[in-house]
């Protein structure tokens, strides 16, 4: 394990969390927060970060245990060496993640865009995602004075999502706010 101060990726994503050792022979629980969950495996080698360390992390091996998994730490044979990883965060650099095709998007993307109607109304800044069973749909910390509550929005594209434009930061949707007193 390679452990150091500075942040050595340029464009750190969250994918995972680590959490409570397994047993006495250094195995841990991590929580995946990809969608596949198990893909989480391709990105190791990784980092844990915890307090500002990053901790280069290769693996001995996994199993999958009740909704998460267990790892195995390549050298590390103690509960009490895994113990000091629990409640960090597993980190891959950006590029790691596989090339998308037109129109598809990593949630990371879309967080923070602009959100504009057609009607060039400011809606407000993406804040989260929601996934759903039919589509996924967008939460918008809402800029309107008239209008206190996040709102809400479908995300399906060429109906409701009109452009997506990451270069320039916005979103472009086909959604009026309807005002209620």
């Amino acid at each position: 394990m390679i452990k150091t101060k500075l942040n050595p990726l340029i464009n750190p994503i969250l994918i995972g969390k680590v959490g409570k050792p397994y047993g006495i022979l250094g195995w841990i629980n991590i929580f995946s927060f990809l969608e596949k969950q198990e893909k989480i495996f391709n990105y190791f080698p990784c980092f844990f970060l915890k307090e500002e360390t990053w901790t280069k992390i290769h693996l001995d091996n996994w199993k999958k245990y009740k909704k998460n998994f267990i790892i195995h730490i390549k050298g590390v044979f103690d509960r009490s060496e895994v113990m000091q990883m629990t409640n960090s965060d597993i980190i891959i650099n950006s590029h790691q993640l596989p090339i998308l095709k037109k129109n598809e998007y990593y949630w990371f993307q879309i967080i923070q865009l602009k959100v504009f109607n057609i009607n060039k109304i400011y809606l407000g800044k993406v804040i989260d995602l929601i996934r759903t069973k039919s589509n996924d749909i967008l939460i918008i910390k809402n800029e309107l004075k008239n209008y206190k509550k996040n709102i809400l929005i479908p995300f399906i594209y060429d109906k409701i999502i009109k452009k997506i434009d990451i270069n320039n930061n916005i979103i472009i949707v086909e959604w009026n706010l309807i005002r209620t007193t």
